[in-house]
């Protein structure tokens, strides 16, 4: 899914990196489609329609503390900036704003560059204020007022559209985005004849689904390889070869694999946008006997082939989800990673997708939900493809809020692990969350070590493939 959008700015730099030293470049620049100055600070409704109007039309950047030359000449002229003990109120007067007089509220950042400037004459104790808006997706943004406010050409404010044409390109701006998630979510891989009867989890990761933001990874080919490839922490997952593509990055995990399949893979594009392809292990067996043989190494495989022969499952098409919680956590440690090269701080989203499912049963080798089995019966795949959650617009994933709180990296991960895994759950029809056992160990706790006898239990299936 391209959802990379160029957006206009008068400076060389990112916003993040703002200083007074960078703001003599408004010198040069008018304001119009893109820019607006303003010496104070306008009241609520104004501010609203200010960033409405970016956001309807292409973006753009709304300076508060800052004058113009005058209305024939309208570049920045004054920088008379705002005291700066009013500068916090003055943010949050700006996001009230948008919030109380804006359906829906569109995206915006803000940045406080403080003085002093002697050049532009902005005091130490002064600041000015800087309010970007990129072009939104989710247009139309409509004032409380009812009307919806547009940019146009060299005028200083905004302007109510009543142009039926106009509003229609509006909404179709949302529905092309819509399109866009759409194929995404379509582009599933092309398996092979073999690969085709197996299932997969297609994990599709993204920062900004509504493409307000200009994210990119500017970083060298041995940093890439190096957040995909690198054992640079706890993760469980490797991609011993990352090469290039088109649109960016592809790692796959070859060690002990044939490289001709289709193996843990991560596909990374440049605008922080991946889809991560796990391989579950299939066992579709004749009889629950020979299943056992192939569950060897797990410590609750009785209790689970008791199941299946209570429920008459002679034939079972059984998927191994073990050790799937400990490679979710290495995702979330890779993304970490990957968002810390495109400088992106904010919370992710999220989308799990089940691929070639159809008709298998999930074994977890934990107590909680085995447990849980005995009482409500065995579950099952019944679909093909499957998704949690459903829906194909911008809105329909799961958000997954990073905890700069936690100092704990390890544990950090195993929060974001944890909430992919539940997504898992609910796709496959297991509990996303339970009670801890009767010993007292919590289910994330179950679940790693179930994971861990997923190790073991590949260990002892390699070892009769040898012989």
């Amino acid at each position: 899914m391209q959802t990379d959008m160029q957006q206009y700015s008068p400076f060389s730099i990112p916003l993040r990196d703002l200083a007074a030293a960078d703001l003599p470049a408004l010198k040069q620049t008018a304001e119009g489609w893109y820019i607006e100055y303003k010496r104070e600070t306008p009241n609520a409704s104004a501010i609203a329609k200010s960033i409405s109007a970016f956001a309807n039309t292409y973006g753009g950047w709304l300076f508060i503390g800052v004058d113009e030359v005058s209305k024939e000449i309208p570049v920045a002229g004054s920088f008379p900036g705002i005291a700066q003990d009013e500068a916090d109120a003055t943010l949050q007067k700006i996001r009230k704003a948008a919030v109380d007089h804006l359906n829906p509220t569109p995206h915006f950042d803000t940045k406080i560059i403080y003085g002093p400037n002697q050049e532009l004459g902005l005091a130490a104790d002064r600041v000015v204020i800087c309010v970007w808006t990129p072009q939104s997706t989710l247009a139309p943004h409509v004032h409380k007022s009812g009307s919806i406010y547009r940019r146009v050409s060299d005028a200083s404010e905004p302007k109510a559209e009543n142009d039926r044409f106009i509003l229609d390109q509006l909404w179709r701006r949302g529905d092309e985005m819509k399109r866009r998630h759409k194929d995404w979510y379509e582009m599933d891989p092309e398996f092979s004849k073999r690969e085709s009867e197996l299932p997969y989890i297609r994990l599709m990761l993204i920062a900004d689904p509504w493409a307000q933001r200009d994210i990119w990874i500017d970083a060298e080919e041995n940093e890439i390889r190096e957040a995909l490839g690198g054992n640079l922490g706890s993760a469980t997952i490797h991609f011993d070869s990352v090469y290039t593509y088109s649109n960016g990055y592809i790692g796959r995990q070859l060690a002990g694999n044939n490289p001709h399949n289709l193996t843990l893979t991560w596909r990374l594009r440049h605008s922080l946008i991946s889809d991560v392809l796990i391989p579950l292990p299939l066992y579709d067996v004749d009889d629950v006997e020979h299943l056992s043989i192939e569950l060897d190494g797990y410590k609750h495989v009785e209790q689970f082939t008791n199941l299946l022969r209570k429920h008459g499952a002679s034939s079972p098409r059984v998927v191994d989800l073990n050790y799937v919680l400990n490679v979710l956590i290495g995702v979330a440690e890779t993304q970490e990673r990957l968002c810390n090269l495109a400088r992106w701080n904010e919370n992710y989203f999220f989308k799990v997708k089940l691929l070639n499912s159809w008709r298998t049963i999930p074994y977890i080798d934990a107590p909680q939900v085995l447990d849980r089995l005995e009482i409500n019966g065995l579950s099952m795949c019944l679909d093909k493809t499957s998704s949690v959650p459903h829906g194909l617009s911008p809105d329909s994933y799961i958000q997954i809020t990073r905890r700069p709180d936690i100092q704990e990296r390890a544990t950090r991960n195993l929060i974001e692990g944890a909430a992919m895994f539940g997504a898992l759950a609910r796709a496959y029809g297991l509990p996303m969350w339970l009670p801890d056992d009767e010993k007292g160990m919590p289910y994330h706790d179950a679940l790693w070590n179930a994971g861990r006898r997923g190790l073991e239990a590949q260990r002892l299936r390699n070892l009769r493939e040898k012989r």
